[in-house]
C-alpha cells in the first residue's frame, strides 16, 4: 500500500511538471507594427510621404486663414466705409470662411485617404513576409505586440525579421 501511495505520487508529481513544460516552438509569434513603420525602409517612406501631404495643406490653410483675417481686420475698422462696402466686405468675409471649413474638411479627408493608401501598401508587402514567419513557425496567429500583448515569452517576437526582410525588399 504504502509502495503504490509512492508510485501515485511520483506519477502525479511527473504529469505536473510535465504540465509545465514549454515547448520549444512559440504558440503565437509578436511583431511589433510601430517598430517596422518606424525602421522600415517602407515605412518611413510612408511616414515621410504623409507629413509632406500634412506640410503642403497645413501652408495652404494658414494661407487661407491670413487672408480671412485680413478681410475680418477690414471689416472691423470698416465703420466709416459706406454701407455697400461694408456688404461687400461681410460677402467677402462669409465666402472666405466658407472656403476655408471647405479646404480644412478635403485636407482631413485627403490626409485619411492617403494614410489609408500607404497602410494598405504597407500591408501588402508585410502579409507575404508574415504569413512566411507564421508557417515558419507553426502558429496560425501573428500578433501586433504593441496593441494586443501584456506579455510575450522571450523568442516569440519576429519584428527584427520582419524589419530585415522587409528592407531587403525594398532597398
Amino acid at each position: 500500500m504504502k509502495y503504490l501511495f509512492s508510485a501515485a505520487l511520483v506519477g502525479s508529481l511527473f504529469l505536473f511538471q510535465a504540465a509545465h513544460v514549454r515547448s520549444t516552438t512559440p504558440s503565437t509569434v509578436t511583431v511589433s507594427l510601430q517598430r517596422i513603420v518606424a525602421q522600415s525602409n517602407t515605412g518611413k517612406r510612408a511616414t515621410q510621404q504623409l507629413e509632406a501631404l500634412r506640410d503642403e495643406r497645413a501652408r495652404e490653410l494658414v494661407a487661407k486663414q491670413k487672408e480671412l483675417q485680413g478681410v475680418a481686420q477690414q471689416l472691423a475698422k470698416g465703420d466709416a466705409l459706406p454701407a455697400a462696402d461694408r456688404q461687400r466686405l461681410t460677402e467677402d468675409e462669409n465666402r472666405r470662411r466658407t472656403e476655408l471649413q471647405q479646404m480644412t474638411a478635403k485636407a482631413q479627408s485627403e490626409f485619411q485617404s492617403a494614410q489609408q493608401r500607404l497602410q494598405n501598401e504597407v500591408r501588402a508587402q508585410l502579409s507575404p513576409i508574415l504569413a512566411d514567419i507564421a508557417n515558419r513557425y507553426g502558429v496560425e496567429i501573428v500578433m501586433n505586440s504593441d496593441t494586443a500583448v501584456a506579455w510575450a515569452a522571450p523568442g516569440t517576437d519576429a519584428t527584427n525579421e520582419v524589419l530585415q526582410r522587409l528592407n531587403a525588399e525594398t532597398r
